[in-house]
């Protein structure tokens, strides 16, 4: 395993801003597919373009994953990548791909919040603190509208969900298949979860559907959001790790809604001041959870 001195600061951290770039620019791909496609296509489309890039790793890794953990594979799967990619499909025909992105910093809390409940995680008061700015970060962003006015929008429910099932994802890896190499068991992942993709996408009508001038650039925009999103940057992000730490890597938590936002205003997306206000107190709860890490 590499270490720290192997790799420059320099290096590390531009991996780093890389990885948000994939992560971050994720929503308005989902968006641009959206044009073309149904929530159900797209979300099927994202996976069956990944598992497609994880055949040839797994095919080298497959031997190294035991019997009893296939089940978790598929569990981890579904909760980590195939219901959540569905989820923020649904929620970006209604939501902004910007407040999509704010959301979506909601996870590493859900994953707190899941580990006290369920896994006798120790918690300290600066961890109690992060957790209840977050909560008031998410709330205000669930109903902030213009100028601070309440505007509630039921959709922004099914990006709290996702991030739900996130955390609760990164508790079944933690705890059932942190003894597989990353490669191994995100390749094993996506075997489990592409036939379910590729049914989907039959089930769905997507091959019924002309591959004409108004669908290339969304179809080109659904493979994209696989290879990059699902695919490439799970590997940058295991490769961060190795570099350094869990807890460095998800400084990328931090950029993600930063780029999101960036490209929903290059879009033309409406972002309220109120909505930046509360992303920021969300960033700042997952600081504090960091901090007392």
């Amino acid at each position: 395993m590499k270490s720290t001195e192997s790799k420059s600061p320099l290096i590390i951290w531009l991996a780093i801003f890389g990885l948000a770039l994939i992560w971050g620019s994720s929503f308005i791909l989902v968006k641009k597919t959206l044009l073309a496609y149904s929530a159900m296509q797209v979300g099927a489309l994202r996976i069956f373009s990944a598992t497609v890039f994880f055949i040839p790793f797994f095919i080298k890794r497959r031997s190294h994953i035991q019997p009893a953990q296939w089940k978790h594979l598929l569990l981890a799967g579904l909760t980590g990548n195939m219901l959540p990619a569905i989820l923020f499909s649904i929620a970006g025909q209604h939501l902004s791909s910007a407040l999509s992105g704010m959301l979506n910093a909601f996870t590493p809390l859900f994953a707190l919040i899941i580990g006290i409940l369920f896994y006798a995680q120790q918690t300290n008061w600066k961890q109690i603190m992060g957790i209840i700015l977050g909560l008031i970060g998410c709330i205000g962003l669930l109903v902030a509208g213009k100028s601070f006015a309440l505007d509630f929008n039921i959709h922004a429910l099914w990006v709290v969900l996702a991030t739900l099932l996130y955390g609760i994802n990164m508790h079944i890896v933690k705890t059932h298949l942190s003894n597989l190499h990353p490669l191994t068991s995100t390749s094993g992942i996506f075997m489990m979860i592409g036939p379910v993709a590729l049914s989907l996408l039959g089930f769905s009508g997507f091959f019924s559907v002309p591959v004409d001038e108004a669908h290339v650039w969304p179809l080109l925009s659904g493979i994209g959001l696989g290879l990059l999103g699902s695919a490439i940057g799970m590997l940058v992000f295991n490769q961060i790790i190795k570099w350094t730490s869990a807890v460095t890597a998800s400084s990328v938590t931090y950029m993600i809604p930063i780029v999101a936002l960036a490209w929903g205003t290059l879009d033309g997306e409406s972002i309220y001041f109120s909505q930046i206000t509360f992303m920021f107190i969300l960033l700042m709860g997952i600081y504090w959870v960091n901090k007392s890490k």
